[in-house]
């Protein structure tokens, strides 16, 4: 079977830093005057500079959009921003100062909008096999193949606001492959008499034996690379892939689920040295400033779900309408450890790619109930 899902709700931010700005600002103040969350920070370029570079405004004095002010120029006024945002201060005008908030504090920072903007496709192979009850034995065997992709999993999912359909990837419930075996079932002991048929007679065990791929892995960047300083539930930045994902042994590796070193996050200080070869987070790399980083949203997989829950259950009748109902459940029976998706936020330092919790080890209940 398949499905597609269209307008579905998702958050994106329509007043974004404008990265551009930023990094040209550097080029004429020099570097570090402009970085990572600086989207609603006030600047100014003192009248008399002559611009390096064709400089990009995030806003213009008639609220036209961005306006580049082409190399080469020399400035006549003071050159103020209050702000790196389209929004940030509509009345103003950066040329002159005019309209221009003295004490420098932007008008709108992010604004953030909940739009039916994203899409979704499901396809999926689903089939099922059932035995009826019949010589004391019920179950039921179902296995699902599918995959589904989308461009936010709900609505807290926050699209690049350049490219919406570059979050297009493996949802974040995604789960490929669902084996579900449940089963009832009478124990085939002898009838006896007396005592010993109340003791003896109706046991019943029940059972659900689970497997299920494991989730996709959120990879996400707070690091604010992208220079928008924009996050709402998460930012839309993510770090970028340089090497192939590959799993490792948490009880090998100190709990890492996937090696870290795949990703990089190198422009996230600059007061560190330049890149080098080999070199993944000890490093900086200006030439990684304003951009999302290539990542997927999601990556597969997270730790898969290997389960089986089991139950005994036994009558005891005492009399006309009197009976004693005995029951005893086995939650995770072989006590299997089963994690929950490791941190995917490269801006977590060792704790990216480490599964920091998992889920319930074995649980036992029991239970003894009269009814009359």
């Amino acid at each position: 079977m398949g499905s597609q899902g269209h307008r579905l709700l998702a958050s994106h931010d329509v007043n974004f830093g404008n990265a551009q700005t930023c990094i040209d600002l550097n080029s004429v103040l020099g570097d570090g005057t402009c970085g990572q969350f600086y989207a609603d920070s006030p600047f100014t370029i003192p009248a008399g500079t002559t611009l390096p570079v064709p400089f990009h405004l995030p806003y213009s004095g008639n609220g036209g959009g961005p306006t580049v002010i082409p190399q080469g120029t020399t400035l006549a006024n003071d050159l103020q921003l209050v702000g790196l945002r389209r929004y940030s201060s509509p009345n103003c005008d950066p040329l002159t100062g005019t309209g221009c908030p003295q004490d420098g504090t932007p008008v709108f920072s992010s604004i953030f909008a909940e739009d039916t903007i994203a899409n979704s496709n499901y396809n999926s192979l689903q089939v099922s096999l059932e035995k009826r009850f019949s010589h004391g034995l019920q179950a039921e065997l179902a296995y699902t193949f599918s995959k589904s992709f989308d461009q936010a999993s709900s609505f807290e999912g926050e699209l690049n606001p350049l490219d919406p359909h570059g979050t297009y990837s493996l949802s974040q419930f995604d789960a490929r492959h669902r084996l579900v075996l449940s089963y009832v079932w009478q124990l085939p002991i002898p009838k006896y008499s007396g005592f010993a048929g109340k003791v003896l007679s109706d046991w019943d065990v029940s059972g659900i034996y689970t497997y299920q791929s494991g989730f996709p892995i959120r990879i996400t960047s707070s690091a604010d690379n992208e220079l928008m300083y924009s996050a709402f539930f998460e930012y839309p930045g993510e770090p970028d892939q340089i090497a192939p994902f590959r799993r490792t042994d948490p009880q090998a590796t100190g709990g890492y689920w996937f090696d870290p070193n795949s990703f990089t996050e190198n422009a996230s200080d600059d007061s560190e040295p330049p890149c080098s070869a080999g070199a993944v987070f000890n490093c900086y790399d200006p030439s990684l400033f304003g951009r999302i980083g290539n990542a997927r949203r999601t990556i597969c997989c997270g730790p898969p779900v290997n389960n089986i829950d089991f139950a005994v259950h036994k009558v005891l009748p005492v009399g006309e309408g009197k009976r004693f109902e005995f029951r005893a459940e086995f939650y995770n029976l072989f006590n299997h450890s089963q994690f929950n998706s490791p941190d995917g936020s490269s801006t977590d330092g060792s704790d990216f790619g480490r599964i920091l919790r998992a889920k319930q080890p074995r649980l036992i209940q029991m239970a003894l109930k009269f009814y009359f």
